[in-house]
């Protein structure tokens, strides 16, 4: 597994590509976390997106793979940990990892495994 510790500043946030069965915990602070649902899709009426607020000790895990904005809430420093499930082995998962660098650089965020 690997990870990351992501700190926002108040108002701030972050737009970055999460494999299926990423964790996110909240080690200070709050966080709101925006992601797509897919399993909603079907509604023709529901809102596609689902938001989620985390509180300090609390942990999610994502269900799908996709695009998750992350944003500061209130006015204190959010400090988090993001747990990223390991790594496949073949050739897939070097075109999966292509493909997400590219649409990280179309979308102007990137992926949580690369390093800063």
């Amino acid at each position: 597994m690997r990870t990351q510790h992501l700190r926002l500043d108040a108002g701030q946030s972050h737009f970055a590509w999460f494999d299926k069965g990423s964790q996110l915990i909240v080690l200070d602070g709050a966080l709101a976390v925006t992601l797509r649902h897919a399993g909603l899709d079907w509604l023709p009426d529901v809102p596609q997106y689902i938001r989620r607020e985390l509180d300090e000790g609390e942990c999610l895990t994502l269900e799908t793979a996709g695009h998750v904005a992350l944003s500061a809430r209130g006015s204190r420093v959010v400090s988090t940990t993001i747990v990223e499930p390991s790594g496949r082995s073949g050739m897939l998962s070097v075109w999966r990892g292509i493909l997400r660098r590219l649409s990280g650089r179309v979308h102007g965020g990137r992926h949580v495994s690369e390093h800063v």
